[in-house]
Order: C-alpha cells, then sequence, then structure tokens
C-alpha cells in the first residue's frame, strides 16, 4: 500500500508541474492577462504536493516523527485557501465583490502571528493551534460558497461552475483532515488520516489542468495578422477617408513612389505649382505636415492587421 502512495504522490506532483507549465505557456502571449490570477495558486498547490510527500516518506518510510514538520503545513494551507478565494473570484474575467477576501486577508496575517506565537511560547498548548483553524475553514467555506453563488446568478459556463465546486469541496474535506490529525481525535498511528489527502490533491490538480487545458488558447499565440492591400486599393481606402480628389490621389501616388515635385508635374502634365498646390491640399486633408507622413498613412492602411 505505501508504494501505491508513494506512486500517487508523483503522479499528483507530476500533475501539479503540468497545470504549472501549461499556465506558464498560456501566460506567456496573454495580453488579456487572463491567465494571471491561478499562477500563484498552482504554484502554491504544487509546493504543498510535494510537502505532503515529504511528510509521508518520512513518516512511512525512514520513520522520522513529523509533527512539528505537520504544524507547519497549516501555515502552508492558509494561505492556499487565500489563494484559492482569489482564484474563485476572478477565474471568470469578471471580478466580484467577494467580502470573505478582505477578511481572509487580514487573518491569515493574524494566523501567522498567533501560530508562530503558540510555537514559540506556548508550545505545550496546541490546542491554540486548533482553534485558529476552525474560522479559516468558516472563511473557506463562506467565500467559496459566496462566488460559486455569484458564478451560477451571472449564467457563467458550467465548466466555471463545476470547477469551483469541485476545488471548494477537496479544499475542505483536505483542511478538516489536517485539522483532524493535528487535533488528536484520532491515531495517527491506527487511522493515518492524512494518508488519504493525496487522493484530494490529485483531484485538485486534474480540475487545475482540465480548465488550464480547455481555456483559449488563441489570445496568447495568436498575432495580429497583417493584411496587405494593393496601392491603389489602399488609396482608394484614403481617398473615401480623407475625402480627396481624383487629382489629389495621383499626385499622393506619386509622392508614395518617392518622385519629386518637378518629375511628378512631367508624368502628369501638369505645372510644377499646381503640384504644390495639390500638395498643400493633400497635407491639410491628412493633417500632415510632411510627405513621409503622408506615405506613412498610404502604408498603414496598406498593411491592415485582423
Amino acid at each position: 500500500m505505501r508504494h501505491i502512495i508513494v506512486f500517487l504522490y508523483v503522479f499528483t506532483i507530476l500533475i501539479g508541474a503540468s497545470a504549472l507549465t501549461i499556465q506558464w505557456l498560456a501566460s506567456k502571449g496573454d495580453k488579456e492577462k487572463n491567465f494571471v490570477s491561478m499562477k500563484p495558486f498552482v504554484i502554491m498547490l504544487l509546493f504543498m504536493n510535494v510537502y505532503d510527500f515529504l511528510i509521508y516518506y518520512c513518516d512511512n518510510i525512514i520513520k522520522i516523527d513529523t509533527y512539528m514538520f505537520l504544524s507547519i503545513g497549516d501555515c502552508f494551507i492558509a494561505i492556499l485557501v487565500l489563494l484559492w478565494l482569489r482564484v474563485s473570484n476572478s477565474i471568470t474575467g469578471t471580478e466580484v465583490k467577494n467580502r470573505c477576501i478582505g477578511i481572509t486577508e487580514k487573518y491569515v496575517i493574524l494566523y501567522g502571528i498567533v501560530w508562530l506565537a503558540a510555537i514559540i511560547l506556548f508550545r505545550e498548548l496546541y490546542w491554540i493551534r486548533l482553534v485558529i483553524d476552525i474560522p479559516l475553514i468558516g472563511l473557506l467555506i463562506a467565500g467559496s460558497a459566496e462566488s460559486i453563488y455569484s458564478s451560477v446568478r451571472e449564467n457563467a459556463p458550467k465548466r466555471f461552475v463545476a470547477y469551483k465546486v469541485v476545488i471548494a469541496f477537496f479544499m475542505t474535506v483536505n483542511y478538516v483532515s489536517y485539522f483532524i490529525s493535528e487535533s488528536g481525535f484520532v491515531d495517527r498511528a491506527e487511522a493515518p488520516i492524512m494518508n488519504i489527502t493525496i487522493y484530494y490533491w490529485m483531484v485538485i490538480n486534474i480540475a487545475n489542468m482540465m480548465l488550464l487545458y480547455k481555456r483559449d488558447f488563441r489570445s496568447s499565440y495568436t498575432a495580429e495578422t497583417p493584411v496587405v492591400l494593393d496601392l491603389s486599393e489602399a488609396l482608394a481606402n484614403v481617398q473615401k477617408k480623407y475625402e480627396l480628389t481624383k487629382r489629389e490621389v495621383e499626385i499622393l501616388e506619386e509622392i508614395y513612389s518617392g518622385k519629386t515635385n518637378t518629375q511628378i508635374a512631367e508624368a502628369l502634365f501638369i505645372s510644377e505649382s499646381t503640384v504644390k498646390a495639390h500638395i498643400y491640399n493633400i497635407f491639410r486633408k491628412l493633417d500632415v505636415k510632411s510627405r513621409v507622413e503622408a506615405v506613412c498613412i498610404v502604408r498603414e492602411e496598406k498593411e491592415q492587421k485582423v
């Protein structure tokens, strides 16, 4: 049985690493920052998986007492609860007001202070560390429930609602397992309740990976593709936008080709002073002050982006 659990831990850690890889790849080109909110949660979850694996390995393989090491996990899971509530609040792309998040942020700081004091000054009074867990479990349940309710009310995609329900349930059950293990209500040797937390972590990691995998990656890696128009099409668009005359378009085309006023006059069989007058009107209509700026307008019209 121990070998099976070790295998499940390794498998779960690999799933967590895969979810983190997907998140990283998706966020590299994510202009709309759709994947940013999940990153801290996925990283902390992977850390917790490794942490739990070390506890199990020490307890069952090399037989080292990990009671104090296990108690540190309460601080880690407290941070994970906060990160989860933030993800739950923003995963659908629109943040809603979740009162539990602000309360949890303040309580996690208080939690850390009380936990540290209990370890240093009141080491024998283990019940202090149990008492401070109870409000955090309540905040986890209340914050998750509020987020799920908001998603249902706003008709969010079903996959997001299902994701929130799954993570909230297994996060809560996992935290309760930590609480029971530290409480002493169940003998750790006779009923190793922490051994089953690997199944909770595995489900949470799979849910993360599936949600990340099914998100739309096109915005991350599909660059704007330029559509190059013919010069005549671009000039026609410029003529329509800036209300140029047919002669002004002809002269603008000659400017685009890099000809001087004298060359334009010879090509169109008009005087150079007439060319200058048309160029003045073109610059006024395009709201530019130089030939370079006028050419840039035509070039931008040629290389439209979709």
